[in-house]
């Protein structure tokens, strides 16, 4: 079974990841840019794939070793938790954003390279709709500010 939405997928979840491998080494401005784009990629990627159920017998394990990504002084931005309900602002973390889409997304990846596409699908859209796609929503919010204010 082919799906051509999750295979646009894979291939901008791996751009991702190879990006977020070697963040450290690209300089300042334009690793911003880099990110947002790879980003705003996933996110208009990630609304496409196809529904599909789980036919998981056991977890799948996240034990991967996360790369180091380093903000310098926009580590730290003001957000809040829930738009549609008045509340404090709380501190979000980019580190946190960007590496918790990674394991979310890498995930999937790992499923897809096991021959287990369905599985991949699966957990990339439910994570995104659950877990990840609020930190990418968040991260590009933050990145945005810095890169255009």
């Amino acid at each position: 079974m082919k799906f051509e939405a999750a295979e646009d997928f894979l291939e901008s979840a791996l751009h991702y990841c190879h990006l977020i491998d070697l963040f450290n080494t690209n300089d300042g401005i334009n690793r911003l840019n880099k990110l947002l784009f790879s980003l705003s990629d996933l996110y208009s990627k990630a609304l496409y794939l196809p529904q599909v159920e789980s036919n998981a017998t056991e977890a799948v394990s996240s034990d991967l070793t996360l790369p180091q990504v380093d903000f310098d002084q926009h580590e730290m931005y003001w957000t809040i938790f829930e738009p549609y309900h008045l509340e404090e602002p709380i501190q979000g973390s980019l580190t946190d954003d960007i590496l918790d889409i990674y394991q979310d997304v890498k995930k999937g990846i790992l499923l897809y390279q096991r021959n287990e596409p369905l599985e991949a699908i699966w957990h990339w859209k439910f994570d995104f709709e659950t877990h990840w796609g609020h930190h990418l929503v968040e991260a590009m919010r933050a990145l945005h500010s810095v890169r255009f204010n």
